[in-house]
């Protein structure tokens, strides 16, 4: 930024500030950032990506594992839901890894610094549909499509499946994001 006093920086309690005002009426790059804590760091990624619109970037510290699973690609262990739902939200990249002797004291565990661009439009929309074929997908990993859809109307799953090119005997982690979308 060449002109630092454009430079807003806003230190607020990450569960409830209100995203909407923070950045109404902000100019681009608008940027969420922090250092994410353990306990919560699922639920304020939820937040960022339910949001994702209302920001250029997201830049989070997170534990290595989870930065694994933010990028994932399909087919791989640490593929699932919140692969899925970040990267139909962003592009995630991996920034760089912090060892824990970065830190006073140093935890247990490495973290990772990742940045997750927003993409307007999105990879997919975040409806509750989605959501569902989603989750459905990942709650039982090794069940598939067709047994892990079943409870969401197997005929209009059939007819949705056909139309995208999506086999039922499928398993959910084989699936990447647009697939899902198609669904």
């Amino acid at each position: 930024v060449k002109d630092h006093a454009s430079v807003e920086v806003v230190e607020a309690d990450a569960q409830s500030i209100d995203i909407d005002a923070l950045f109404s009426g902000a100019s681009s790059p608008r940027v969420l950032c922090g250092n994410l804590p353990y306990q919560i760091t699922g639920r304020l990624i939820g937040l960022a990506i339910m949001n994702a619109q209302k920001f250029d970037r997201a830049v989070f510290m997170v534990q290595r594992e989870v930065a694994e699973r933010l990028r994932a690609e399909p087919s791989t262990k640490d593929y699932g839901a919140l692969s899925v739902f970040a990267q139909a939200a962003f592009d995630v990249t991996l920034v760089r890894t912090v060892p824990p002797g970065a830190f006073f004291p140093p935890p247990d565990v490495t973290s990772a610094v990742v940045c997750m661009t927003s993409l307007n439009p999105p990879r997919a929309n975040e409806t509750e549909r989605f959501r569902a074929l989603v989750k459905g997908a990942f709650a039982q990993r090794r069940k598939t499509l067709r047994n892990a859809w079943r409870s969401l109307g197997l005929e209009k799953i059939s007819a949705a499946a056909e139309v995208a090119a999506i086999s039922l005997d499928a398993r959910g982690e084989t699936l990447g994001v647009e697939q899902f979308a198609k669904m």
